[in-house]
């Protein structure tokens, strides 16, 4: 009794308290009218994709919260790699909160991955992976991660490997369409059936080709390239209400085994999700070879969570679909919150940080030598931090707009580019924005990037 209570006093208050998209669901676009896409014949004529990639490793740390320290719990082989990973995972770059790098005995760089947004990342998911190349040989795993109080990267692990210690264990009964055909190179965009019964199968297939629509009818950055499948299999659980379940947290039995993190008590764990174990979430999406995964969530609240590299979740029922796809997927691509209000976001950086790596929010340290990230934006005349009367202009003036990054710590010193983009409440992203996630998959599928 006590937890229907307590279920229905956080399903009443959802509304004014920020969720990961903008806090308040009555000010952002709504959906279109979507075709009927099942019976329209939408789908490839090719049903069916390889489900053997690329050979990889995947390391799995687990926290350990009361030390604060991470320790290599588990090593798998899994086909799971594309050729844009192949093309990506020995260049490195400045994002992510955590970065994993293999190195051989003379500290050459194998393979690189980074992953996570922000100081509370570790505690959403208790664990951390990293995809990396089978050495051929014994070779050195290290772990670099934002200290959560200065933010400053640090060498938090250094373990031998030699790779590989089991294989990942197949799930049967996948279904797997391919639903769009992709330009060469390819990324891999698969969308995965997650807490949907077996008798809702037809509407997983009707909402994965809404994805296909949203990217295609909002020109989203080299969508040409992406290569997108659906992935379904049935669930045991659905989502249902947020609740706290008790500890240690129950491993939820559906696809993914996503659930609301109630075990870290921030201010909004009951409107995002994230896997209540790492190991079962890259078990199901490593069945087949990806790049970016999405989850589509048997589930029809206002609600819905992205993170670098790790996650993005939606609803399949919302009205606000279309938005909620987009703005979450920005934060994959390492865009932060552009709203401010409703409390702290959980992709807040450490307080101490000096200035975070996120694309699309500043906190204009160091501006003199370097300049602003989106410096090619802003006309020289602007005034920088600028002030809200020159959005009022016509047209409209990119700068530094106080703004954004939510209600998190600092407060008063994170600026954005510009009102009204996709990362807060508007129906499409800002130029800032678009080129960022275009240059991420760009890097993605090596085209750019540092080695």
């Amino acid at each position: 009794m006590l937890n229907l209570i307590f279920t229905l006093i956080i399903v009443g208050i959802t509304k004014v308290v920020l969720a990961n998209p903008y806090w308040d669901p009555t000010k952002i676009p709504k959906d279109p009218v979507w075709p009927d896409f099942f019976h329209s014949h939408y789908f490839d004529d090719v049903p069916q994709m390889s489900l053997h990639g690329i050979d990889l490793m995947r390391i799995q740390l687990d926290w350990e919260e009361k030390k604060d320290k991470f320790s290599i719990s588990a090593i798998i082989k899994e086909s799971s790699g594309t050729s844009a990973w192949a093309a990506r995972v020995k260049k490195t770059d400045e994002f992510g909160s955590y970065r994993g790098y293999l190195k051989d005995k003379k500290g050459n760089l194998l393979g690189y991955e980074s992953i996570g947004t922000g100081s509370l990342f570790r505690k959403l998911t208790r664990a951390l992976t990293f995809r990396l190349p089978i050495p051929s040989e014994p070779a050195i795993f290290e772990l670099w991660g934002e200290n959560p109080t200065s933010g400053k990267m640090e060498l938090l692990l250094t373990e031998e490997v030699s790779g590989p210690t089991a294989e990942i264990k197949k799930i049967d009964g996948l279904e797997v369409r391919r639903l769009k055909a992709g330009e060469s190179p390819v990324i891999v965009v698969n969308l995965y059936a997650e807490g949907f019964k077996k008798k809702y199968q037809e509407k997983f297939w009707e909402t994965a080709q809404k994805v296909v629509e949203t990217l295609k009818s909002t020109n989203f950055p080299m969508f040409e390239h992406f290569e997108i499948y659906g992935v379904f299999t049935e669930s045991e659980e659905e989502l249902g209400s947020p609740s706290e379940l008790g500890f240690p947290v129950p491993e939820r039995n559906s696809f993914l085994g996503l659930y609301y993190p109630y075990w870290i008590k921030f201010g909004r764990w009951y409107n995002v999700v994230y896997p209540t174990r790492e190991s079962r979430f890259r078990e199901g999406i490593g069945q087949v070879p990806y790049d970016y995964p999405i989850a589509i969530v048997d589930d029809n609240n206002y609600w819905g969570i992205g993170n670098y590299n790790e996650i993005t979740a939606i609803p399949a029922d919302s009205d606000s679909f279309r938005y909620l796809l987009l703005h979450e997927f920005g934060h994959f691509f390492g865009l932060n919150e552009e709203y401010e209000g409703g409390g702290p976001t959980e992709l807040e950086f450490a307080k101490g940080i000096s200035e975070p790596w996120s694309q699309n929010i500043t906190f204009l340290f160091n501006l003199k030598s370097t300049g602003i990230k989106w410096k090619q934006y802003v006309e020289e005349a602007t005034p920088i931090p600028t002030p809200t009367d020159i959005w009022k202009e016509k047209p409209k003036t990119y700068g530094a707009y106080r703004g954004g990054y939510a209600d998190s710590e600092p407060r008063n010193h994170s600026h954005k580019p510009g009102f009204r983009c996709m990362m807060e409440s508007g129906p499409e992203f800002c130029p800032v924005c678009r080129e960022a996630i275009g240059d991420k998959i760009k890097r993605d599928l090596g085209i750019i990037g540092r080695y």
